[in-house]
């Protein structure tokens, strides 16, 4: 038997917490430190709750590391059944979490610039702020997109490979295909017609990867993935050098 439980709960835990630690830090950024359209009211904001700002950037690094090591453990929970999707899915979340780590660093270099160190003193404050949102812009528009890039394949080779070996139930698979489909057509919406209801398509993607992320999470928490004799046509039939 290929035991898989314990490996299938281990990454559902490392899922939570990447969930959790990402979660808190991207809404508290969006929700409370950015302001649509105001300039000097984010950079007071930001200032006014520096603590908290940079409770968030460290709430995104720890949510990538999860992240990093969530890859790491599906790729040994499926390189059974295809190694080359698993291949995929590994290097998809490996990318995925460093490309977050630069974002944090447009955080960390918008805290620098509203800092005011004396070597910026050559610009008013109006330009500083200014800056800063650049890095902000930075970090929550382009670089998110990017990051979403490498969700595309992680999430249809996790889809892929759950209706493949049949860890768990193919439903879970075929919802997280869609949520990877879900996250490409954002993308090109994103990029190319940015103008043409931006917000309705992040809100469907991310209410698709709701659909297709949660029951998968609970799943494995609760019930890990049921272990496979390796002589099963299905998983033998799948296995890829």
């Amino acid at each position: 038997m290929i035991r898989t439980g314990q490996t299938g709960r281990r990454a559902g835990i490392l899922w939570l917490f990447q969930i959790i630690t990402g979660g808190l830090a991207m809404s508290y950024v969006r929700s409370s430190a950015l302001v649509p359209g105001d300039v000097a009211a984010t950079a007071g904001r930001i200032t006014g709750s520096e603590p908290l700002f940079r409770a968030a950037i460290v709430g995104s690094l720890l949510s990538q590391v999860f992240f990093f090591f969530l890859g790491l453990t599906l790729f040994e929970l499926f390189e059974e059944v295809d190694r080359r999707l698993a291949r995929v899915l590994a290097a998809s979340a490996l990318v995925s979490a460093g490309i977050s780590v630069v974002n944090a660093g447009a955080h960390l270099g918008a805290l620098l610039v509203l800092g005011r160190p004396g070597f910026l003193n050559v610009f008013d404050p109006a330009q500083l702020d200014a800056v800063a949102l650049v890095f902000l812009r930075l970090a929550n528009g382009v670089g998110q997109g990017l990051l979403e890039i490498f969700w595309v394949p992680f999430y249809v080779s996790f889809g892929l490979l759950v209706i493949r070996s049949r860890f768990l139930p193919r439903i879970f698979g075929i919802l997280l295909t869609i949520m990877g489909a879900g996250f490409a057509f954002n993308l090109f919406q994103k990029f190319l017609i940015p103008q043409f209801h931006p917000a309705f398509f992040t809100q469907s993607a991310m209410a698709l990867g709701a659909a297709g992320g949660i029951p998968t999470v609970l799943w494995l928490l609760i019930r890990g993935a049921g272990n496979r004799d390796p002589g099963d046509p299905l998983l033998a039939g799948r296995r890829r050098p």
